[in-house]
């Protein structure tokens, strides 16, 4: 019983860690909030690291062959294929959000920037050409598997209360990551047409020139 109940509440908060922070990542602009996010993906990360070592003590006797039979009989359950091998997935999304974390907290001082400058690159927006505070192409892409992952993971292999809330939280990231799309278009568009509009030149009306008078003969 307590074996189950650490299981299941692990990875619901964990990935209720990951929500707020890719939520966070989308909305909030405080100065103080790329120091906060930090800690609350690094709180995610351990929690989904008890996560995996509860599941495979109090259900998998740490055993991998175990594990692997599981989850084959989970996905024929749900999908009608025993697949086994969609446990590796798992383990490479616990590599990826460990490795992400390590990233976070070292890649500044590895890269000679001020300590400061760690927490920016947490929650900036990748540009094409990257600069300093921008996150790397490759982040990006880690993000977008360990949120296929999550998805699976918390939608179509769970039920009840669980699923449910992983819907809302799809909906909700989808809906703020469309209008942040929309901001940054609107903030493009905004730029574009302030530079193309023609720049008039006002003289202080102390600085203008009299026009001189006719003299009249």
């Amino acid at each position: 019983m307590l074996g189950e109940w650490l299981t299941r509440w692990t990875i619901r908060l964990a990935l209720a860690c990951y929500v707020a922070y890719l939520a966070g990542w989308l909305t909030i602009r405080r100065e103080d909030w790329p120091r906060i996010s930090r800690w609350v993906w690094t709180l995610g990360c351990v929690l989904f690291v008890a996560h995996v070592a509860c599941a495979f003590h109090f259900f998998h006797h740490w055993s991998h062959q175990v594990a692997w039979q599981t989850t084959a009989e989970e996905t024929e359950r749900l999908l009608g294929v025993a697949f086994g091998n969609g446990l590796y997935g798992s383990y490479l999304f616990l590599a990826a959000w460990v490795l992400d974390v390590v990233w976070l907290w070292t890649a500044p001082l590895a890269g000679g920037s001020p300590q400061s400058a760690a927490p920016s690159v947490a929650i900036s927006v990748p540009l094409a050409g990257r600069s300093r505070g921008q996150t790397p192409w490759w982040r990006v892409l880690v993000h977008i598997f360990l949120l296929f992952i999550a998805f699976n993971g918390a939608i179509v292999f769970e039920s009840g209360p669980t699923r449910w809330a992983g819907i809302v939280a799809v909906v909700l990231l989808a809906i703020l990551a469309g209008r942040a799309a929309y901001n940054v278009l609107t903030a493009r568009r905004t730029a574009t047409a302030t530079m193309d509009e023609p720049q008039l030149l006002k003289v202080p009306k102390n600085r203008r020139t009299k026009e001189p008078k006719q003299l009249v003969r």
